[in-house]
């Protein structure tokens, strides 16, 4: 079960979708990006100088009656499961608020429809300087989706996270429910591709330290799973940012954690508090983040 649909198996609901439905950027997008980085680390963009990332989260309920109707220890074990993967990169998350909505409409909403954009219109707060979490029963067959950081700019409404509420821990979306898809879509919220983004073509997903990989792995972790074996390095399907059952998750690369602080850096400097804002503004000087959203 997965969400309110059944599924004969596991490889059916991978026929039927995609396990996350946040969008693989183009070409023009990404040399952006990397045309962004490369003028902000002219300017001496340090990302080690990030020692800590605390962020707030807005925890926005969708429901439909008692669906959905997630408790405050169903909210907290979520956040305990981000913090125990995002803590030890010093990256930490704190329940900032908790608001519930009865709607059915908003509760099945699909990502970019009307109604995804009410609900974000009136529920979400503070989005250049917090997470917005929401919870409902999405459509699609998707687990989640979620904005990039280059995103922010064109389009500030829209930020942040959209989960199906039967991944968190204990939900009924087996064997997607330890709370990991949270981990994978918060990855893409803080600038990370999916590992499988370019296949076996470089420069892949953006970060050298996670091999190339053709397509991605659902079902368990496969430590000799190799779809580019030119590259020189087996599969990362134990990394949070491919399709891998939640229980097979286990890690982010050193890499990983860099590009998160420097997206940070340029695109939600909100986020690194008074210390770093200075910094900050230098590491931004020169770039232009008002071209629109991607």
């Amino acid at each position: 079960m997965i969400g309110d649909r059944e599924f004969d198996s596991q490889e059916a609901f991978v026929r039927s979708g995609r396990r996350c439905g946040t969008p693989e950027l183009n070409e023009f997008q990404r040399e952006r990006v990397r045309a962004h980085l490369r003028t902000a680390r002219a300017n001496g963009m340090d990302a080690f100088a990030v020692t800590r990332l605390e962020i707030p989260v807005h925890l926005n309920v969708v429901h439909d009656g008692a669906t959905g109707a997630l408790t405050d220890q169903e909210l907290e074990a979520q956040l305990n499961v981000l913090n125990d993967r995002f803590k030890p990169h010093d990256i930490v998350f704190t329940r900032a608020s908790v608001d519930r909505t009865d709607d059915p409409v908003w509760f099945r909403m699909t990502m970019n429809s009307p109604a995804e954009r009410k609900a974000k219109t009136a529920l979400g707060k503070d989005q250049h300087r917090a997470l917005n979490f929401y919870t409902a029963g999405i459509g699609d067959n998707l687990l989640g989706w979620a904005t990039f950081p280059t995103d922010f700019a064109g389009d500030p409404v829209r930020d942040g996270v959209v989960m199906l509420y039967s991944t968190l821990p204990g939900g009924s979306s087996s064997p997607y429910d330890l709370g990991l898809t949270a981990v994978h879509e918060v990855g893409h919220w803080l600038g990370l591709y999916h590992t499988f983004q370019g296949g076996c073509t470089p420069p892949g997903d953006d970060i050298t330290d996670t091999p190339f990989e053709a397509s991605p792995n659902y079902g368990p972790a496969d430590p000799t799973r190799d779809t580019c074996p030119n590259d020189g390095g087996h599969d990362p399907t134990t990394n949070y940012m491919d399709y891998t059952d939640d229980a097979g998750m286990t890690e982010f690369s050193p890499g990983q954690v860099t590009r998160i602080k420097e997206h940070v850096t340029l695109y939600r400097p909100d986020l690194l508090g008074a210390g770093l804002a200075g910094a900050a503004d230098t590491a931004r000087a020169g770039i232009d983040f008002e071209t629109g959203t991607f």
